[in-house]
């Protein structure tokens, strides 16, 4: 099963790439990417379906913020870096996506904008997707975070593999931070965390509040 990309309702003004629990790979794959579609559907009664809901409006909610409100909710684009199946990790561990994988995904994010060409931001969400991004010359970026943002050789070797970045600590470099696209003239780039990790909490808002929070006010503008 294959997550769907949960297309604008109105001309997109902004693509969002997520790396959800697709690449789990299990029965609580989502039809829609994220369970985006949620968003616009009245709360239900169900327990399980009331948390989706909660998740998705959260979800509009971190996008909103990060692009300073210009945008509707029917301007939303959202789609998964990785959509196909991948080697589960052991437990703890993250989900490594491999080279095949990410070029497959590159490729789809093009066809997106190509049909897309309103579009005027990307929200990249995750530090291994911004890794890939990055390597493979979607966003101006540095040589410095692709080195830190690559999977150690231990997680590689392992069996099953795993991703885990040479370092941890390299994305606080980038989050938060509005890129130039190099394959689309006038396109932004804007690296964000997983939705999953907003609203911010402890480590996370010491972190990013203060970054998040000037980059909304710019944005806002």
């Amino acid at each position: 099963m294959r997550s769907k990309d949960l297309k604008a309702a109105s001309a997109a003004k902004v693509l969002v790439i997520g790396e959800d629990s697709n690449l789990q790979w299990s029965e609580t794959v989502p039809k829609v990417v994220m369970f985006a579609d949620y968003f616009f559907r009245s709360f239900p009664e169900d327990h399980g379906e009331r948390s989706r809901n909660v998740e998705a409006r959260n979800l509009f909610d971190y996008i909103t913020y990060l692009t300073g409100g210009k945008y509707k909710p029917e301007e939303y684009y959202f789609t998964n870096f990785c959509n196909d199946y991948v080697e589960q990790s052991p437990k703890g561990k993250r989900v490594l996506i491999p080279s095949e994988k990410a070029v497959r995904g590159l490729s789809h994010v093009e066809w997106i904008l190509q049909e897309n060409p309103e579009i005027e931001y990307v929200v990249a969400m995750s530090l291994q997707t911004n890794y890939w991004l990055q390597k493979l010359g979607f966003y101006e970026g540095s040589d410095d975070f692709v080195y830190g943002a690559q999977p150690r050789q231990v997680g590689l070797n392992s069996e099953p593999p795993y991703y885990q970045p040479v370092n941890g600590k390299v994305f606080q470099s980038v989050c938060g931070r509005v890129f130039e696209c190099k394959m689309v003239q006038g396109l932004k780039v804007i690296a964000a965390l997983p939705a999953k990790d907003y609203p911010l909490k402890e480590k996370n808002a010491e972190m990013y509040g203060e970054i998040f929070q000037n980059l909304h006010d710019e944005m806002s503008k």
